[in-house]
């Protein structure tokens, strides 16, 4: 078994956001972008994982975790500067761009935008329009309306006074799992109760994109190779759509499908877990580099 590679946290002082990120490994340069508000101790062993081929950037979502909000607010479009701007403290003129679940929209906004810096193009279960969500319409509208309450400083307030009583907090994990479908993690109600208005506010901009954004919105063509992996029962996702968006905007187009009853592991993945299941994916694409297989990320 590998050990894994040494991961550091630095602080980037960028210009519309000081960034908080994570750096691992020795070899070209990629940035994961993160699924919503996503901490970096959530995906220590992914970055790991990748850090053994790659030199792995994670960073934490403007207005999460360590990164201070957005002077603006919060959209994919103001992000895709910020992976521009991280891109250049870093020092990589050309890098390849990974995201997973809602980093999907934000990779392929961040694609729109720097293409020419991008090299490849991994995307993971990604969310590429609100037509392929699977919620029924009715979960839809009751989700729409709480984000439409929430978009208001008043409320959204209200909401982060109130994650500070455990009552509430159920409540709240009860409506994201059962009415919005969300997967999330085991220690979510902790988690919950250390959201911060701020963070609050980056949640609820990011589920009005994930509710509105369109095929049209995030489309190509994209010249980059891309790998697409995805469980064809994806509970939260339609995989039939989504690959379909996908074979229609990537020319160089790696398809490698999976039969996960889930969106996201019910338990988070170690680096073992990593190394055992998805090294073949690692080595694959180290020969594709050659253009000798048609594998890997």
């Amino acid at each position: 078994m590998p050990v894994p590679p040494s991961l550091t946290i630095h602080e980037a002082d960028l210009p519309d956001t000081r960034l908080r990120y994570a750096e691992c490994g020795n070899g070209p340069p990629v940035i994961i972008v993160p699924a919503t508000v996503s901490l970096i101790e959530d995906w220590t062993p992914m970055i790991q994982f990748i850090g053994q081929r790659y030199t792995a950037h994670f960073f934490e979502m403007p207005g999460h975790g360590g990164s201070t909000a957005l002077a603006e607010g919060f959209s994919s479009t103001r992000l895709t500067k910020v992976i521009g701007d991280l891109a250049d403290h870093i020092g990589a003129e050309r890098f390849v761009l990974l995201g997973f679940s809602f980093g999907g929209i934000l990779t392929l906004r961040a694609l729109q935008g720097l293409g020419p810096r991008v090299t490849k193009v991994g995307l993971l279960s990604p969310c590429v329009s609100n037509l392929a969500l699977t919620r029924p319409p009715m979960d839809r509208k009751m989700v729409t309306a709480v984000i439409t309450a929430l978009e208001h400083r008043v409320p959204r307030n209200a909401l982060a006074w109130l994650l500070g009583n455990e009552t509430a907090v159920r409540l709240v994990i009860w409506f994201m799992r059962d009415i919005g479908g969300f997967e999330s993690p085991t220690d979510l109600k902790a988690r919950l109760m250390g959201y911060s208005a701020s963070t609050v506010q980056v949640l609820v901009a990011q589920v009005r994109e994930i509710l509105t954004v369109t095929e049209e919105d995030l489309t190509g063509p994209f010249s980059q190779p891309c790998f697409f992996g995805m469980s064809e029962f994806d509970p939260l996702l339609d995989y039939t759509r989504t690959e379909g968006f996908v074979k229609a905007n990537f020319a160089d187009l790696v398809v490698e499908t999976f039969d996960w009853p889930y969106h996201a592991p019910p338990t988070p993945l170690t680096f073992e877990d990593y190394v055992r299941d998805y090294t073949s994916l690692l080595e694959a694409d180290a020969v594709r580099v050659s253009r000798d297989s048609a594998g890997g990320i």
